[in-house]
């Protein structure tokens, strides 16, 4: 796949299909190439338990701590939160000034895992031992039932989710993270899995894997495993995994090294990324004056409302 120009003007992104359902904006899962995948791949034989070891753990093992100069450019969730109450405030007025119940809000899906959580592949070894390579149990977000008034109001010509988005972001779309971010993110991992001492780091655990039985090149081979629910053996070798990144350093090292690929990109687009929070700034500034004007007065309809 082509890599988008990091040249290009800032575009929105991720449009909502469900209005006063709130945009993820990435906040919580992962990026990069790294899979995220509920399973992984069919591990050889068992190989080192948790218990058997006493390395202690990388600090930078814990994808909790896990920083890159990239993070300050994502839309934050506090912020996209105030940019969606904004929204869903215009488009409740514009339904009901055409008559149309405004349909109940979403209630926003909740990140399965954080930014970082599988990037460079498993890390955390509490993970590992209760749900393996497995993504933890999660509760599907409730769907909002629309009726055919509301769908045509929402998404037809002239809809009231296009005009409340111009009247935020300037285009059709909700507002997310900004296209040149996610673009230079993507970039940034593809050009890491290529650093000589990411390469020798990643050689360095595929060597402590295959020494406990498990056959894998890189982390990002720990593809899907074959059953519903975790196994002990997919356990084991998920934590066997995460020991084997802790004893290389691999996270740490990785980290680095795509950590000041971020920084030579940004400094290369300082004036494109000057503009994506030049531009985050403008949307919040518009969506508090929203907010502080209150709803909008509009016709009652009150049969169309029953």
């Amino acid at each position: 796949m082509d890599t988008p120009r990091l040249t290009a003007p800032l575009a929105a992104v991720a449009t909502c299909l469900l209005l006063l359902a709130s945009c993820s904006t990435n906040s919580g899962t992962t990026t990069g190439t790294a899979p995220t995948s509920t399973r992984g791949t069919p591990p050889g034989p068992a190989g080192t338990s948790a218990d058997s070891t006493k390395t202690a753990p990388d600090p930078a093992d814990d994808p909790t701590v896990i920083s890159l100069p990239l993070d300050p450019y994502f839309l934050p969730p506090a912020d996209n939160a105030r940019l969606h109450t904004a929204l869903d405030r215009l488009v409740a007025d514009c339904l009901r000034n055409a008559g149309v119940r405004p349909p109940a809000p979403a209630t926003a899906p909740t990140p399965v895992l954080g930014r970082y959580e599988r990037r460079y592949g498993i890390t955390s070894a509490s993970g590992a031992r209760t749900t393996g390579y497995h993504l933890p149990a999660h509760p599907d977000p409730a769907q909002v039932r629309l009726s055919p008034d509301q769908l045509n109001a929402l998404t037809g010509p002239q809809s009231c989710q296009e005009s409340a988005a111009r009247r935020i972001t300037g285009t059709t779309s909700y507002p997310g993270d900004a296209y040149l971010v996610r673009s230079v993110n993507q970039e940034s991992f593809d050009q890491s899995t290529k650093n000589p001492e990411v390469v020798a780091a990643v050689a360095a655990w595929s060597r402590c894997m295959k020494q406990a039985g498990h056959d894998y090149a890189t982390p990002l081979q720990t593809g899907t495993w074959p059953s519903e629910q975790p196994t002990d053996e997919e356990r084991t070798t998920a934590i066997t995994d995460v020991v084997c990144k802790q004893q290389t350093r691999l996270v740490r090292i990785w980290n680095e090294a795509e950590a000041a690929i971020q920084r030579t990109l940004i400094q290369q687009n300082t004036t494109a990324f000057d503009n994506v929070l030049a531009e985050r700034r403008r949307m919040l500034s518009e969506a508090d004056t929203l907010l502080a004007e209150g709803p909008a007065s509009g016709p009652s309809h009150s049969a169309a409302f029953e």
